[in-house]
C-alpha cells in the first residue's frame, strides 16, 4: 500500500473525492508503517507508543477480517493515493452503537476535507446500512482539528475523562463525543 500505489484495493464505500477501501494484509504496508511509527502522526492516537513493523500491521488488519469490526483505507479518487484509515469498532448490535477511529496519515492530505468525507461515509454506513442508533469517538482535548471535524458533523460532547491521555509532556483530558441517528443531517447533494 505504498502511498503512490496506483492499484487500489476493493472499494467498500465511495464518496466524491475519497474511496474507503478494504485493506489487504498481504499488500505492501510501508506507508502505513511510516505513519504508525511517526510520533507526530500518532500524537493523539492510542497507537504509536511502541514501534510497529509491517508484520504487526498485518496482524492488526487480520483482526478486523475475523470480526464484525471495520477497518478501511482512505484513498484519493484523483490519484488513488492511500492517505489514511478509518475504523468502526466495538460494534454493539444489541445497543446499536459503535466507536469511530480516524487517522489521516499523509500529512499533505490533512486539513483538506478528506477526513470529513471519510467520516461522513462511515457514519452513514453505520446509521443506514448497519442500522446503528449511536456512534461515538474519543478525542484528546488539544486535538482541535479533530474536535472541530466531529462537531461540524453534528457530534456532541458527552463527557470527559480528566487527565487521561499523556501527550506533549503532560496529561490531557480525553473528550467523549457522540452522535445519534435522529440528530444526523445528511448533506444535501
Amino acid at each position: 500500500m505504498g502511498s503512490r500505489n496506483r492499484t487500489k484495493p476493493a472499494v467498500f464505500l465511495s464518496g466524491n473525492r475519497v474511496d474507503l477501501c478494504v485493506l489487504d494484509p498481504q499488500a505492501d504496508m510501508s506507508t502505513y508503517e511510516s505513519w504508525i511509527n511517526d510520533q507526530e502522526t500518532t500524537r493523539y492516537l492510542m497507537a504509536g507508543k511502541y514501534p510497529l513493523t509491517q508484520k504487526g500491521i498485518r496482524q492488526f488488519i487480520k483482526q478486523f477480517k475475523n470480526s464484525k469490526e471495520i477497518l478501511l483505507g482512505i484513498f484519493l479518487k484523483r490519484d488513488r493515493r492511500y492517505i489514511g484509515n478509518i475504523a468502526l469498532r466495538l460494534i454493539d448490535e444489541r445497543n446499536r452503537s459503535a466507536d469511530i477511529g480516524l487517522m489521516i496519515g499523509d500529512a499533505d492530505s490533512r486539513g483538506q476535507g478528506f477526513g470529513a468525507e471519510a467520516l461522513r461515509l462511515i457514519v452513514e454506513h453505520a446509521f443506514f446500512c448497519l442500522n446503528l442508533h449511536r456512534v461515538m469517538a474519543g478525542i484528546v482535548e488539544s486535538n482541535v482539528p479533530s474536535v472541530r471535524l466531529f462537531e461540524r458533523l453534528g457530534f456532541q460532547k458527552e463527557g470527559m475523562l480528566r487527565e487521561y491521555f499523556y501527550v506533549n509532556g503532560k496529561h490531557e483530558s480525553f473528550l467523549l463525543y457522540g452522535l445519534l441517528r435522529p440528530e444526523y443531517k445528511k448533506p444535501v447533494k
